[in-house]
């Protein structure tokens, strides 16, 4: 279970079609734990699919890191920064999104730590 500040909704998005964003921390603060939620929605996913995360190598400081979350037939794009505290998942098409996040949102807690 991960906790996130307000409840994920699915938006449309301009650049990459649809997004789902999850608000993880506070504005600046480098200890919000992305990519333990990142491995969270993998061993989440993983019973049912085929899953395989891609991002980059963790560097001190990072900010604004993109990378690939692979489920299945399907790869969305993940985004994270920490001047906003938000971690999104991306995708082109609504249908493949809304079934990933279908299969994230029952283990997401909506309140502070």
């Amino acid at each position: 279970m991960f906790r996130v500040h307000s409840q994920p909704v699915i938006k449309a998005d301009l650049q990459h079609g649809w997004q789902m964003v999850f608000w993880l921390g506070k504005a600046f603060d480098y200890r919000t734990p992305f990519r333990d939620a990142l491995s969270e929605m993998v061993a989440i996913l993983q019973p049912s699919e085929t899953v395989r995360l891609e991002l980059p190598a963790y560097i001190p400081d990072e900010d604004f890191v993109e990378g690939l979350l692979v489920v299945g037939e399907v790869a969305l794009k993940t985004y994270y920064e920490y001047p906003l505290g938000y971690l999104a998942l991306m995708s082109r098409d609504k249908k493949p999104l809304e079934a990933v996040t279908a299969t994230l949102l029952p283990f997401v807690h909506v309140g502070s730590a």
